[in-house]
């Protein structure tokens, strides 16, 4: 009944609402609603929220305030979803009838690009059954739940597109008009200040997940876009000749791109224009073996032009993540090449750094040399080691000053077992101290790896631990932990029937039978 009420309240107060001129409002007393609603969706008590912000709705009706009605419009669908999945297109009903009241031109954009990310979230979480369906074609079933994947996503199109619609009136249209619903990072009204920058960025947001049935190299084939001519710079990619038709959903995205970066050329927006060309080149990641290719000489043409500009961090953070890509992608037996490469990125970046480190976002590139520069540490090396001879490890290393190992002799094979299938944690008070060991570590630059050799002289059987202690400290939450035995005996089984197994005992190094061994059987409890 509730339900009910408030929709009507909605149609009977709607028009009002949209053909009158604003007046100044009061959003102190929405920001003190709008905080009973968090504290009570974080005691998730959606039925208290969703009456709190009933009362919300009520006074930005009576106010006026159609960013308020908006964002409560949201909220009731989203507890109305919530507290009964079988109502969960009334949010759809709302908006649109506000949509049919309205006649103010960014309201109304606002109202179309809520509802296509409406649809597309409606699709997402019913997609596994949608995709079952045979689409339909020049027929749209009443009942939404009805709808097949085409419908869903030509709704999603048409509705992004009438957001769009209108942009010389939306590019004069401040953000700060709808800050009630808008939802922005700390820089947003400095890079992106219309509603149409806004409302764009929100369709290329949507449209990332349409997904088209063909191809998207084929796509582009048809249009006669090579893949080569998207990684073009700014003033070349947006004379594309996308043209989108219907069906196409795979070149939406490109498209919205392309409308944006031609307004914010248009107006000067040089910052915020190189921001979107980086975003639009991020999404090209899909066209894997195009990106290989022209990603990296891309980025540089945008470097060469903004070459000592604060700014260019943006472009080096971007430069530095594709060449960190290159770097894990070159085979493990061309040492030599990613050694180099991982010279020229560590330099490239300390570079940037020393050149602008005054830059707001510089955050950028030093957490991408603190990864390259990180401390690391492994080991390798045999499990198992004769008594006589030398007990050596390979120590792998990074950006390490000291390393000091510590060797101990653990009480029972069996704890080493339970220890490793982390039933038992702590062998603090199951081992013994046996000494110290210094390990000589290379002399490496920081961001390239060292191996070195690691010898233990022991020779009483028995099994042993390594733990280690570094300068700096590794990231890892705990430092490596090496377990070996020491051991001149081995042994294998097999199965001789049912309930029946053979045990062997041989030496290790020759293989000869070993009379008269003793073996000992352990049942570790649990369930393994």
């Amino acid at each position: 009944m509730k339900k009910i009420s408030l929709t009507l309240l909605l149609i009977l107060f709607t028009y009002g609402v949209f053909s009158q001129k604003r007046q100044p409002m009061d959003e102190s007393r929405f920001t003190n609603e709008w905080v009973k609603v968090v504290e009570l969706e974080k005691k998730s008590l959606p039925q208290s929220a969703a009456a709190v912000v009933d009362t919300i709705l009520r006074m930005a009706v009576e106010d006026e305030n159609s960013p308020q009605i908006i964002k409560a419009l949201i909220h009731q669908g989203k507890y109305e979803l919530t507290i009964d999945e079988q109502n969960d297109t009334v949010l759809f009903r709302n908006l649109h009838n506000m949509l049919e009241k309205s006649s103010d031109v960014v309201e109304r954009a606002v109202l179309h690009s809520m509802l296509g990310e409406l649809y597309m979230k409606y699709y997402q979480k019913d997609q596994w059954q949608i995709r079952q369906r045979t689409e339909l074609r020049g027929f749209i079933p009443d009942d939404m739940k009805e709808w097949t994947r085409n419908i869903f996503f030509d709704r999603v199109v048409e509705h992004l597109e009438a957001s769009l619609a209108d942009r010389k009136q939306l590019e004069a249209a401040t953000v700060s008009t709808y800050a009630a619903v808008v939802e922005e990072g700390k820089d947003s009204r400095r890079f992106y200040p219309s509603m149409y920058d806004f409302l764009a960025r929100r369709a290329i947001e949507q449209y990332g997940h349409l997904m088209g049935d063909e191809d998207l190299s084929r796509t582009l084939a048809r249009k006669q876009i090579t893949p080569e001519s998207l990684f073009a710079a700014a003033e070349n990619y947006v004379q594309l000749p996308f043209n989108p038709q219907p069906g196409e959903y795979n070149l939406m995205l490109f498209e919205s791109y392309r409308k944006l970066m031609a307004s914010l050329m248009e107006r000067g927006l040089h910052h915020s224009l190189l921001l979107e060309e980086l975003n639009k080149l991020e999404s090209l990641v899909v066209l894997q073996q195009a990106y290989r290719l022209y990603a990296l000489p891309s980025l540089e043409a945008m470097l060469g032009k903004w070459e000592g500009d604060p700014f260019s961090v943006e472009i080096i953070d971007r430069i530095a993540a594709v060449r960190q890509e290159e770097i894990y992608r070159i085979p493990g037996e061309r040492d030599s090449l990613r050694d180099e490469r991982t010279k020229e990125l560590y330099l490239f970046l300390k570079q940037a750094i020393e050149n602008h480190p005054g830059y707001d976002r510089i955050a950028l590139l030093v957490n991408r040399l603190s990864a390259l520069t990180a401390p690391q540490l492994s080991l390798s090396g045999n499990n198992t080691f004769p008594t006589d001879g030398v007990k050596k490890l390979t120590v792998t290393s990074k950006n390490l000053r000291t390393l000091t190992a510590r060797l101990y002799r653990i009480d029972s094979p069996v704890d080493v077992q339970l220890h490793q299938s982390g039933v038992r944690q702590n062998l603090n008070n199951r081992r013994s101290f046996v000494r110290e060991i210094p390990v000589n570590l290379p002399d490496t630059p920081p961001y390239m790896e060292g191996v070195t050799a690691m010898e233990v002289t022991l020779t009483e059987p028995g099994s042993y631990m390594l733990t280690f202690d570094s300068q700096p400290e590794t990231n890892d939450s705990e430092q490596p932990t090496y377990f070996f035995t020491l051991s001149d005996l081995a042994t294998f089984s097999r199965v001789a029937g049912e309930n029946l197994h053979h045990f062997f005992v041989v030496d290790r190094v020759t293989g000869k039978p070993v009379a008269n061994a003793e073996i000992v059987l352990y049942k570790q409890t649990g369930n393994w």
